[in-house]
């Protein structure tokens, strides 16, 4: 019996696209600034912004070096997007250290590079939010 190598095998083949839109809830925001006024919300939103931000590129490297201060980063990113209303963001950051604590490398190389696209849009997401907004 003699087989056609490659053949069939692209239609079981699925594209993946590597674009997803950066989800963020605004009624997030809105409660923030009920719960702690709008001049403290905004300062928490900045420095929100400004870990996810400065923590994003340093995760490759800690994962390398340093186990605890690579979850407590993730950690760290998933808590502040969740208080900003950056959902799909804090959801990813979760699956990340799921992956990391059950030792699937595979899932953990594959989330953490969701977790950098997603990181990335949804910091220009709110900051084109704010831009909006004046």
């Amino acid at each position: 019996m003699t087989r056609n190598k490659g053949v069939g095998v692209a239609s079981h083949v699925t594209a993946l696209s590597m674009e997803e839109p950066a989800r963020f809830d605004p009624e997030c925001l809105e409660d923030l600034c009920h719960r702690i006024g709008e001049v403290r919300a905004e300062a928490e939103v900045a420095l929100a912004l400004h870990r996810i931000s400065e923590g994003l590129p340093k995760l490759r490297g800690l994962l390398d070096r340093d186990d605890r201060m690579f979850q407590r980063d993730v950690d760290q990113i998933a808590r502040d997007a969740e208080l900003i209303g950056m959902s799909t963001l804090a959801r990813v950051a979760q699956s990340v250290l799921h992956s990391y604590a059950t030792a699937n490398n595979v899932a953990l190389a594959a989330t953490l590079a969701r977790l950098e696209r997603v990181g990335e849009r949804s910091i220009h997401a709110v900051w084109d939010l704010e831009d909006l907004s004046g």
